[in-house]
């Protein structure tokens, strides 16, 4: 609760959300270290995403949605 004080951003939250499903419940939450801003969370996040799926994937995938003439949107 306090990351989320300390930095109130909604992306903030909604990243850390993302990574807080991937949490099993064995997982000892007092040695847990959240990042402390949404840059921090967001590197975070795409480390563990290259982790899974491979650097060259990671940052091609990346380079690719960057290019993109209207950007990237949710169908929801």
């Amino acid at each position: 609760m306090r990351a989320a004080v300390a930095c109130p951003w909604p992306l903030y939250i909604s990243v850390l959300m993302k990574e807080a499903v991937t949490w099993r419940s064995s997982l000892d939450v007092s040695q847990l270290v959240l990042p402390s801003s949404v840059e921090a969370a967001v590197n975070e996040l795409l480390d563990n995403v290259e982790q899974r799926l491979g650097v060259v994937f990671v940052s091609h995938t990346l380079a690719f949605i960057t290019a993109v003439d209207g950007g990237l949107s949710e169908v929801g």
